[in-house]
């Protein structure tokens, strides 16, 4: 077995890669080890977290799985090919991740030697995942029992996710545009989620906390939603409906629980509700209604024990964030733009057509072919909405068309690139801020109350010329205290 070289590993630009899972790191970093002891009570769990580990700390955490002993820093050094003599921080780089999520504990000094001991809740967990020994269902339980129905085979299960995640997406596009397009209005509970996670509002709602759910209206934070890629609007809204379980004093360990106890299950597989998720009930119902379950039609009010895993759900942790398999790689490449600002849209997907009606002038549109042009003023009107040149050009770059790779690079023109940030820059040309101004007919006084203001980098705008200071609202009153008292002391003189 060849050892792969960690020996300088890539830090990727923050601007060049963002993570799909994002919001779910951000909701991470700030739980305490409490949380994690709990979490990691799911064989899932563990997996699932190992899977968004970077590479190398992947590799780290499964070398040390199998020992007794904790991590020792001259292990770790050896183990990436890095200098023994290398500084600490080094080598705590690589295994931060770990560290963050909980999976080792911060650095000891024992016996002259510097270790990281591994979390024996995350050791045992993960044991069992990759053995098969553990016991608390967190895979799943299969569905047994009798029915006479045919089960519904992967792509009948696909096609039902895709088709409802996109129905709540087209809702959301349809509210803002001027041409409506054929929708169907998701469930309440669907609607209160997207109040609540800000994607929509009700403008007559002042105070936020009585909308009426018919009269929604998308966002400018619902318009960059729908320019984010599959994998990243799921985790987005898993969060949010986990904000939401938060608030109502459910547990967001367990709920969470659930969201990797289905990224693990297989698709075309049927589980057991109550045996799986015997406490969750109420969120498999809210799953549902997102599409990433699917069960049979309620009977006598009694929802079905048997429920189906979409490729919504079981893609969760797969760190795949192509999760639209009812489209092939290629359908989802639609995009032909030219230089002269012209783009062919090579689709028939209403909601690949309303999401770039957003910015695209569309002029022709034809059975499978859109044609419209970039400009200036639909650019324009989708940054007032909230959405940025940067997600405009993610959004023309992840769907460019395979024809587009046969050009030389840089796959997007930099004159389309730099033509849309000039526009986003537009907006940017005249900036509001609350201000204070000082006039003063004496240079001294000027100078010496300038001196005072950039002690406490509070000066803005200074006018030597007419003797204007422009200062910031927050160091007001102590400036007008020292102006009066500069003033009584030239009196006094």
């Amino acid at each position: 077995m060849v050892q792969p070289s960690f020996s300088h590993p890539r830090k990727p630009n923050a601007e060049e890669v963002i993570s799909p899972t994002a919001p779910l790191d951000a909701f991470l970093d700030n739980q305490h080890q409490s949380f994690f002891e709990e979490l990691y009570k799911s064989e899932a769990v563990c997996l699932c977290i190992l899977r968004f580990l970077p590479p190398i700390c992947r590799h780290v955490v499964l070398h040390t799985l199998w020992s007794y002993n904790p991590l020792r820093t001259v292990d770790l050094k050896a183990l990436c090919q890095i200098d023994v003599s290398a500084p600490l921080n080094l080598a705590e780089d690589i295994v931060r991740s770990a560290i963050d999520r909980k999976i080792f504990h911060p650095i000891q000094h024992k016996k002259g030697k510097m270790e990281w001991p591994m979390n024996d809740t995350f050791k045992k967990g993960l044991r069992n995942a990759l053995t098969g020994l553990g016991k608390s269902n967190s895979f799943g339980v299969p569905y047994v029992g009798e029915d006479g129905i045919d089960a519904p085979d992967p792509e009948e299960l696909i096609q039902y996710g895709e088709d409802t995640w996109e129905s709540i997406l087209k809702y959301m596009v349809s509210s803002g545009l001027s041409s409506s397009i054929a929708t169907v209005k998701p469930k309440p509970q669907v609607l209160r989620l997207l109040h609540a996670s800000g994607l929509m509002a009700d403008n007559n709602d002042m105070s936020g906390r009585r909308p009426n759910l018919d009269r929604l209206t998308i966002t400018s934070k619902g318009f960059q939603f729908l320019l984010e890629d599959r994998q990243t609007q799921l985790w987005q809204i898993l969060m949010c409906y986990l904000a939401l379980k938060e608030a109502d004093s459910e547990r967001s360990a367990e709920t969470l629980s659930v969201f990797f106890s289905l990224g693990c299950m297989q698709l075309g597989d049927s589980y057991s509700a109550s045996g799986s998720f015997p406490l969750a009930h109420s969120a498999l119902d809210d799953l549902e209604s997102y599409g990433f379950i699917y069960r049979r039609p309620v009977v006598n009010g009694v929802p079905s024990d048997q429920f189906f895993p979409t490729h919504l759900a079981t893609s969760l942790c797969s760190g795949n964030t192509i999760t639209s398999a009812s489209q092939s790689a290629d359908e989802k490449r639609f995009l032909v733009l030219e230089t002269n600002y012209k783009i062919y849209a090579y689709t028939s997907n209403e909601l690949e057509i309303a999401i770039l009606n957003l910015f695209v002038d569309i002029r022709i549109r034809y059975r499978n072919l859109v044609v419209g042009k970039l400009d200036r003023k639909n650019v324009k009107s989708a940054m007032e909405k909230g959405i940025s040149a940067y997600q405009i050009i993610s959004y023309l770059a992840s769907h460019a068309h395979p024809q587009m790779y046969n050009s030389p690079p840089p796959l997007l023109h930099p004159t389309i690139v730099d033509q849309l940030h000039l526009w986003d820059k537009e907006r940017n040309r005249l900036k509001h801020e609350d201000a204070v101004m000082f006039e003063f007919h004496s240079k001294e006084l000027f100078d010496d109350t300038e001196a005072e203001a950039r002690r406490y980098d509070g000066v803005l705008v200074s006018v030597p010329n007419s003797k204007l200071l422009f200062i910031d609202p927050s160091i007001k009153d102590g400036i007008r205290d020292f102006v009066m008292g500069q003033q009584k002391q030239l009196r006094g003189a």
